[in-house]
C-alpha cells in the first residue's frame, strides 16, 4: 500500500524570500506528511536559501533538502530536484502557492485506491489581488472518457501546483524543457500525455496566489510566445482546423487577461 511517505514535494524557488516560508508552512501543516521536501533554489540573489535552510532546521520532521542551482529557470530547478528525489511519486508546488491541509492525505488515499492511475491533479482556488477568489474547476474541464492528448492541446487541464505523478514517468520523457522560460509544465504534460492514466479530484486542495508581477502585460506577452511554441510543437495531436481555432482563441485570451488583471487592481486601489 502506498502512503504519503512515497511522495516528494518539489519546490523551485527564485528570489522567493518574501513568500517561500508561507508556502513551506502549508506543507508542514499537512495532516499526513510527505516523505521529503526538496527546495531547488534557482540561483536566487535574495535570502531564499537562508529562508529554506532556517525552515529545514526548525522542522526536522519535514525532511527538507535545499539544492543550490545556478540560475537557469524553473524547468532546470525542477529537473535537479527530480534527479535528487528517491520516492516513487513527486508533487509539484510553486514557491508562492499554498496547499490545503488535506492535500497529501487525499492524494495518498487516491493512489492507494486507484493503483493504475499514474497522474493525479485536483481543483485549485485562485486568490486575486483584489481579495476575491474563484475555483478553477479542472475536474469539469477534463473528460476521462475521451483521448487526453487533443483535450490537453486545446486547454491546459493541469495546474503545476496541483499535480502529483509518478517520478519515473517524468524522467522517462526527459523531464521539463529547460529552454522554455514559461509553459514548461504544459509542454511536459503534452509530451507525457500518450502515457498518462490521469484522474482529477473535484475538490480544491490548493491555492494560487496572484501577485502584481504575474499580471503585467510584458510577462503575458512572453507567456503567449511560449504558448505558441508549445502548441506548434505538438500540433500533430489535433486537426489543422482545431489548430487554427485554438491558436486564435489562445492569442485573444492572453492579450485580454492582463487588461482584466489591471482593471481588478485599479478597482482595488480605488476602494482602499
Amino acid at each position: 500500500m502506498r502512503t504519503a511517505s512515497d511522495i516528494t514535494v518539489i519546490i523551485p524557488a527564485y528570489n522567493a524570500a518574501g513568500f517561500l516560508l508561507r508556502t513551506l508552512e502549508t506543507v508542514a501543516a499537512q495532516r499526513e506528511q510527505p516523505g521529503a521536501i526538496i527546495v531547488a533554489d534557482d540561483g536566487s540573489s535574495d535570502a531564499t536559501v537562508a529562508v529554506a535552510a532556517a525552515f529545514a532546521a526548525s522542522h526536522p520532521e519535514c525532511a527538507v533538502r535545499v539544492l543550490r542551482e545556478p540560475h537557469r529557470g524553473p524547468g532546470a530547478a525542477r529537473n535537479a530536484a527530480l534527479r535528487a528525489a528517491d520516492t516513487a511519486w513527486v508533487a509539484f508546488l510553486d514557491s508562492d502557492d499554498r496547499w490545503e491541509q488535506e492535500k497529501i492525505a487525499r492524494i495518498a488515499a487516491a493512489i492507494d485506491t486507484h493503483p493504475a492511475v499514474n497522474f493525479w491533479c485536483h481543483n485549485q482556488t485562485i486568490q486575486f489581488l483584489d481579495g476575491t477568489s474563484r475555483v478553477t474547476d479542472l475536474a469539469a474541464a477534463y473528460d476521462p472518457t475521451r483521448p487526453l492528448s487533443p483535450q490537453l492541446w486545446g486547454n491546459n487541464l493541469f495546474l503545476t501546483s496541483a499535480v502529483v505523478c509518478r517520478r519515473d514517468l517524468v524522467l522517462s520523457v526527459g523531464g521539463f524543457d529547460e529552454d522554455l522560460t514559461s509553459a514548461q509544465d504544459y509542454e511536459l504534460w503534452l509530451r507525457m500525455s500518450p502515457y498518462l492514466v490521469a484522474r482529477v479530484i473535484d475538490t480544491p486542495l490548493g491555492k494560487y496566489i496572484e501577485r502584481r508581477g504575474n499580471i503585467s502585460a510584458s510577462r503575458f506577452l512572453k507567456r503567449l510566445r511560449n504558448l505558441w511554441r508549445v502548441k506548434h510543437r505538438h500540433r500533430d495531436k489535433v486537426s489543422f482546423v482545431q489548430y487554427l481555432v485554438v491558436m486564435a482563441h489562445a492569442t485573444i485570451f492572453h492579450l485580454v487577461q492582463p487588461i482584466a488583471g489591471s482593471l481588478r487592481h485599479r478597482r482595488r486601489r480605488g476602494t482602499s
